[in-house]
């Protein structure tokens, strides 16, 4: 039974890094943000604001993106650990978030390589970091401020 589970963006990526990494893994693709901003809320923004205070109401983004979510949950049943990869930039570590938040994982571990080969790939795994929660925190403003945006035009 694999004892990890390595959660990429890219569903191009799964086959390349299933061989690299082995039958000791099960390498899953979120195909991207499976989140986004609710209709709900003041204004329908998905957001309302307390103060200082910025709460944010995120929901599957369709259809697709449930049952990704749920191929996720499946999957977490089968390994003792999960393993977040994807893409190196603010997007990348929002997409990163919104996983943990989905999978409900407490402390996420995240790996980041700039190349596909064995030697970038096993070396990022061998030095997890925990989430940038200021790229996050970047990517959750820019979420707001575009439904704003959006909102306007």
């Amino acid at each position: 039974m694999p004892k990890r589970l390595l959660v990429v963006e890219s569903p191009g990526k799964v086959k390349k890094l299933s061989q690299i990494l082995g039958s000791d893994w099960i390498v899953r693709a979120s195909c991207g943000h499976i989140r986004q901003l609710s209709d709900s809320g003041e204004d329908s923004l998905g957001f309302t604001m307390d103060g200082s205070e910025v709460r944010c109401n995120y929901v599957a983004r369709d259809q697709r993106a449930k049952e990704t979510i749920g191929q996720l949950k499946a999957a977490m049943k089968l390994v003792n650990e999960v393993v977040l990869a994807t893409d190196p930039d603010r997007e990348g570590e929002t997409i990163a978030w919104h996983i943990k938040e989905a999978l409900g994982l407490r402390d996420a571990k995240r790996v980041v390589y700039s190349e596909i080969t064995e030697s970038a790939v096993r070396a990022a795994i061998a030095n997890p970091r925990k989430l940038d929660l200021n790229l996050v925190g970047a990517g959750l403003c820019r979420d707001c401020l575009w439904r704003t945006y959006s909102a306007r035009i």
